[in-house]
């Protein structure tokens, strides 16, 4: 039986919406993660809202995306880890 989602992530890219939502923090975070690595230096326009009824987990989804936002941003800048 699918467990229902409980977390959702919308991904606002240079080319519209990326709508994710999973069961759990942790199944949630890798594709959020694929669709921030995937936008290269386009990338530090994109924009998070992340849904979940735990507000702890939420914060730590945030907070790690951001981070995966500066990393890609940082490596763009680099010409590194683009591809």
């Amino acid at each position: 039986m699918t467990k229902p989602a409980t977390v959702a992530i919308v991904i606002g890219t240079p080319s519209g919406l990326r709508h994710l939502a999973s069961s759990s923090e942790r199944n949630a975070a890798w594709p959020a993660e694929a669709v921030l690595r995937g936008l290269g230096a386009a990338v530090s326009s994109a924009t998070l809202w992340i849904q979940c009824a735990d507000p702890e987990a939420a914060k730590r989804l945030t907070s790690y995306l951001q981070s995966v936002k500066a990393e890609v941003v940082a490596e763009a800048a680099l010409g590194v880890g683009l591809g």
